[in-house]
C-alpha cells in the first residue's frame, strides 16, 4: 500500500462569447448614461421644448404662421425647429464624445478588443449606446407632435400616422449621420473635450458659414455643405412643404455618403490600434 499526495486540477473558466460581451458593453453604457443628470435634463428639456412649441404653433397657426395649410406639410415646422439641431448636437457631445476617447485615454480599448470581439463588434456596441440617445431628440419629439395633435382632434389620424412614419425615417437618417460622425471624432483623440468641440464645429462651423456665404454671394449650392440644410431639404420634400433652395436627392446622397464615409474611417482608425490578443 502506497501513500501519495492528493492531486488537484484547476478548472479553466470559459470566456464569455461575443454576444454576451456586446450585450454587457451596451447595457452598461446605456445604464451609465441614463444615470447622468446632464443627459436626463437635456433629453427632457429637448423633447418638451420641441413638442410644446410645435403644439402651441399649431393651436395659434393663424397668428404665428398665417397662410400655413393644416395638412401633412405642417409637420415640417417641428422637423425644421432649430431646437432639434441644438439638442442633437448637445446630446452627441455629452455622450458620444467620450465613448471611444475615454477608452483610448485609459487604455481600456486593448481589453475591449481582446478576444473574442472584433473591431466591428466594438463599434457596433458603441453605436448602439449613442444612437438611442440621439434618437430621443431626433425622433421622439417629431413622433409625439402628430400623435398629440391627433389626440386633440386637430388632425385626422390618417395624416398623423403619415407624419409619424416620416418622422421615424427622417429622425433615423439624422441619428445615423450624427452617430457615425460623433464616433469618428471620438476615435481621433484621447480627450473627449476635443471630440465635443469637433461635434459643435461640424454642426455650426458648417451651417452658419454656409448660410451666410450663400446669401452674400447668391449661391445656394453652398448650402449642400451644411448637414442641417441637407436634412431640411429632405424633410421639406418628405412632408411636401413648399420652398427650398437645394435639391433633396443630392442632399440625401450627401447625408448618406457622409454617414458611410465617417463609419468607414472610424473602422479603419480602430483597425490601426494595436491590440494584444489573449
Amino acid at each position: 500500500m502506497s501513500i501519495s499526495l492528493p492531486t488537484y486540477t484547476r478548472r479553466e473558466m470559459p470566456l464569455l462569447g461575443r454576444r454576451h460581451r456586446l450585450r454587457a458593453i451596451i447595457v452598461t453604457g446605456l445604464r451609465r448614461e441614463f444615470k447622468r443628470p446632464a443627459v436626463i435634463v437635456s433629453t427632457l428639456l429637448g423633447v418638451a421644448l420641441i413638442v410644446i412649441t410645435s403644439i402651441a404653433i399649431l393651436l395659434f397657426a393663424g397668428l404665428f404662421l398665417p397662410g400655413q395649410a393644416l395638412d401633412l406639410s405642417f409637420f415640417f415646422v417641428p422637423a425644421s425647429n432649430q431646437t432639434v439641431l441644438f439638442f442633437i448636437t448637445l446630446m452627441a457631445s455629452l455622450v458620444g464624445s467620450a465613448l471611444i476617447a475615454d477608452d483610448l485615454n485609459s487604455m481600456a480599448l486593448t481589453l475591449y478588443l481582446s478576444r473574442p470581439i472584433t473591431h466591428a463588434d466594438y463599434l457596433v456596441a458603441k453605436a448602439a449606446i449613442l444612437a438611442p440617445l440621439i434618437s430621443l431628440i431626433a425622433v421622439l419629439p417629431l413622433v409625439l407632435t402628430p400623435f398629440v395633435a391627433a389626440l386633440l382632434g386637430l388632425f385626422s389620424w390618417t395624416i398623423a400616422l403619415q407624419a409619424i412614419g416620416l418622422a421615424v425615417l427622417l429622425g433615423s437618417l439624422f441619428t445615423a449621420f450624427y452617430t457615425s460622425v460623433t464616433l469618428l471624432l471620438s476615435s481621433l483623440t484621447h480627450r473627449k473635450s476635443y471630440a465635443a468641440a469637433g461635434i459643435f464645429a461640424v454642426t455650426f462651423g458648417l451651417t452658419i458659414p454656409a448660410e451666410i456665404l450663400s446669401i452674400s454671394i447668391s449661391n445656394p449650392a453652398l448650402l449642400y455643405a451644411s448637414p442641417w440644410e441637407d436634412y431640411l431639404a429632405v424633410a421639406r420634400a418628405a412632408f411636401g412643404a413648399p420652398g427650398g433652395q437645394i435639391d433633396w436627392p443630392w442632399a440625401l446622397v450627401i447625408l448618406l455618403a457622409a454617414t458611410l464615409v465617417a463609419a468607414s474611417l472610424t473602422y479603419l482608425r480602430m483597425k490601426a490600434v494595436e491590440v494584444v490578443a489573449g
